[in-house]
């Protein structure tokens, strides 16, 4: 099975090509989204997990999670476990320009599941159903939901989460992106594609995205052929590569380290631009160490990137990346 180019929707939603950028924790703001749409090839972008008890206190942090600048189609993720809140949330997200709202109840983090949220409602379909019915009735736009393959390995084997695909069906979840690993695995292991194969074998009236241990564009293509999911999801690989959705669409597509050093400092100037001075710093810092794995000088530069408090001096040594002295 060849990779798939042709645009697939979501409800009404068309999404371009069959490629997500998964939601990350403190990465997939504003300008992350942006800077992955303009290098090409993604389909579909998704904020931060915005917590559902904060957006609807107006918190400061959940409402800037929200920030965007237009981009379509976008989808904005909520954490919780409150049908009454999450169906507040959903409105806000729709009030907002979200095209879609999806529901984590795949988020392994203790401070998540301890109230409920995140892959602990997969101990509780009572309640993820109860989440899903109120966000699905309180908004026009699809609602979503990414999920793992079970709390435990118990639960896994026992194929579980194909009950929860029968009440996504019901109570009219409109697609499902699938990590096939447990709670308690967090993100050790393998993640096992034959739970994604499982789910499209059940045939549901929504398109199955898969998720998991895409490291690089031929794990894409494998990923359809072995499992028949409609779109891939892709997380931590961008991170080091954000030209990957690209590259699974046209394998061709050569990437030379001028051009990651050049959309490096590109998306450093726009985290200049558009955050704070110090937070801009932070995410620099944070993601400066993933973006330059592989280029030559890169360790030397990731060295001297917790010490530097001047962004400026980061931007010189990037520069510097591409003369001869880095050669």
């Amino acid at each position: 099975m060849a990779f798939p180019h042709d645009p697939f929707h979501i409800g009404p939603v068309k999404i371009p090509h069959p490629l997500v950028m998964a939601p990350l924790h403190e990465i997939t703001d504003q300008p992350f989204r942006r800077m992955i749409r303009e290098v090409g090839g993604v389909g579909l972008v998704v904020s931060e997990m915005i917590s559902s008890e904060g957006l609807i206190r107006h918190a400061r942090k959940a409402e800037r999670m929200m920030a965007s600048d237009g981009e379509h189609p976008y989808a904005m993720q909520l954490s919780g476990s409150s049908p009454e809140v999450l169906a507040e949330g959903a409105r806000l997200c729709e009030a907002s320009g979200a095209d879609l709202v999806d529901l984590n109840m795949g988020c392994p983090a203790s401070n998540v599941t301890r109230g409920g949220a995140g892959s602990a409602l997969l101990k509780d379909l009572p309640r993820a159903e109860a989440c899903l019915s109120a966000m699905v009735r309180a908004v026009r736009i699809p609602v979503t939901v990414k999920m793992r393959a079970g709390w435990d390995a118990g639960q896994k084997d026992r194929g579980t989460f194909l009950d929860f695909l029968r009440m996504f069906e019901a109570v009219g979840v409109r697609a499902l992106a699938i990590h096939p690993r447990t709670r308690t695995q967090h993100y050790d292991g393998r993640a096992d594609w034959a739970v994604i194969a499982r789910a499209v074998e059940t045939g549901p009236l929504f398109p199955v995205i898969g998720n998991g241990d895409v490291s690089c564009p031929g794990d894409a293509h494998r990923m359809v052929r072995e499992t028949g999911c409609g779109a891939v999801m892709i997380g931590r690989a961008a991170l080091t590569n954000p030209f990957i959705f690209r590259q699974v669409l046209d394998p061709g597509f050569e990437v030379t380290e001028a051009m990651r050093i050049d959309l490096t400092l590109s998306f450093f100037r726009l985290l200049l631009d558009l955050l704070e001075p110090r937070e801009a710093l932070h995410k620099i810092k944070k993601i400066g160490g993933w973006f330059t794995r592989g280029i030559s000088g890169g360790a030397a530069f990731r060295r001297r990137l917790n010490d530097c408090q001047d962004p400026e001096a980061l931007l010189r040594d990037l520069e510097a990346l591409k003369g001869p002295a880095a050669a």
